[in-house]
């Protein structure tokens, strides 16, 4: 029985498989090139083309990865943003589309209505 786990290993070595995901690699950032990243964040959300050749020269990474990466940060801080706000609120636990359901009276109709037979106009279900 150990010989074919054997055999099958001997092939994967032989022949690797690849993946897309083994194919990408993911960047990892110095601690001084996160921190000259940020301090421009902080400065402007929205890079210029001069500045991004600026820094990606000055922290040796391509203009492409200093543009994904202010990409990146802005979605990060809408999330954070969304969380804060999230938060703030009380009793803004969001609802799954179940229980929103659930939380009416018997035979009710959540907020919005029912979708016409169309799908375009709304309808409030009487």
């Amino acid at each position: 029985p150990t010989h074919g786990v054997l055999f099958f290993n001997s092939l994967i070595s032989l022949f690797p498989v690849k993946t897309r995901t083994k194919d990408k690699y993911r960047v990892v950032y110095t601690d001084h090139q996160r921190l000259e990243l940020e301090k421009e964040f902080h400065y402007s959300r929205y890079i210029t083309i001069r500045r991004k050749a600026e820094l990606a020269a000055t922290l040796g990474l391509s203009e492409r990865q200093v543009k994904i990466w202010f990409q990146n940060r802005r979605a990060k801080e809408r999330k954070i943003n969304k969380k804060k706000l999230q938060q703030s609120q009380p009793g803004s636990e969001p609802l799954s589309p179940v229980s929103s359901m659930q939380a009416g009276t018997p035979g009710s109709v959540p907020s919005g209505g029912v979708l016409g037979a169309t799908g375009l106009t709304p309808t409030v279900a009487q």
